[in-house]
């Protein structure tokens, strides 16, 4: 049976990437900088969890070279913009100094692997209103620490390929949400207002940032199938799009979040959400992946949100919350 690694399997796309990874009969294991406490998808008991740090190179060399993985998904990062503006160094030893970690524990220990590492269509900046969505090929221009971290984490990745001849493929991709997703970003911290409202019998009253960005938004559950698309028959050094190729405004998914919900929602700007340095317009184009791999979304939007929402209802209404 083939064995697979997960860093950051505790995070969101972690564990739905451990979970689609099981239906695919595969050996999973992960590893996690603490222990993994509740959260959506549970992670099945047949996964093993490695608690190291991504940060500590000579601990990712032992679970390379005990685990023997067949494939590795590197997912572990800071991923929150505001997170990497607060705390610079921690995103750059995390996302950069960690994929170097990992790639140099590959090289060591496991140099066949197929390796995916997760970068992020944030490094393309914002589209102009004559460009419909960015390509593989379209210039970086990263506007956070966090995407500067990635820039960082993809040179790498070329390095390894092009000098010691690893098996690594780049994904960048875009916006995703979905059930299980932390309310610390914006469409599932809506749809728990929302909830919360609906359970109460009232309107529901927002506070959010800037409502006029626009993002690529792509279900979760795509996302993880692309990953393992990739990382079983990507091309060794090369990038992939993983997004849904439309890009929608924050204030359109309030409005169809409202309309799923059938209550009135009214938002109110909170200056602490508001970005010196916001991203206005980000669409992505995924016609290498369709082309290359066969991959396509199998999720609307709009059954993404109604997923959303209809978790947090059954959250609120269990007590279960997710922390």
């Amino acid at each position: 049976m083939p064995r697979a690694l997960i860093t950051g399997i505790g995070g969101f796309a972690g564990r739905y990437l451990a979970d689609y990874l099981c239906t695919q009969s595969i050996e999973c294991a992960g590893i996690a900088p603490s222990p993994i406490g509740h959260g959506f998808p549970p992670l099945s008991r047949s996964v093993r969890v490695h608690q190291a740090d991504v940060r500590d190179r000579g601990a990712i060399r032992n679970i390379l070279a005990d685990e023997e993985p067949d494939y590795v998904f590197h997912l572990a990062a800071i991923t929150h913009v505001a997170v990497s503006v607060a705390h610079p160094e921690l995103a750059f030893d995390v996302n950069a100094a960690g994929t170097f970690n990992l790639l140099d524990g590959l090289r060591h220990a496991r140099p066949a692997a197929r390796v995916l590492v997760v970068s992020s269509g944030i490094l393309y900046g914002s589209l102009d209103s004559a460009e419909t969505g960015f390509t593989e090929e379209s210039s970086v221009h990263a506007t956070s620490p966090y995407a500067t971290s990635k820039v960082v984490a993809e040179q790498l990745v070329r390095s390894f390929v092009e000098d010691f001849g690893l098996q690594v493929m780049i994904a960048r991709p875009f916006n995703h949400t979905g059930p299980g997703q932390t309310t610390d970003f914006a469409c599932p911290n809506f749809a728990r207002s929302i909830a919360a409202a609906m359970a109460e019998g009232r309107p529901a009253s927002l506070l959010t940032g800037a409502l006029e960005p626009q993002r690529d938004l792509t279900d979760v559950r795509d996302v993880v199938r692309a990953y393992f698309l990739l990382a079983h028959n990507g091309i060794p050094g090369r990038i992939y799009n993983v997004c849904s190729g439309n890009s929608i405004s924050m204030a359109q998914v309030i409005r169809t979040l409202a309309q799923l919900a059938q209550i009135p929602v009214s938002t109110h700007t909170d200056p602490s959400k508001l970005r010196s340095r916001e991203v206005m317009r980000l669409a992505g184009d995924c016609s290498r992946l369709r082309r290359e791999l066969g991959w396509a979304p199998e999720y609307s939007l709009s059954t993404t949100l109604q997923d959303l929402l209809s978790y947090w209802v059954e959250q609120l209404r269990s007590g279960d919350q997710p922390i």
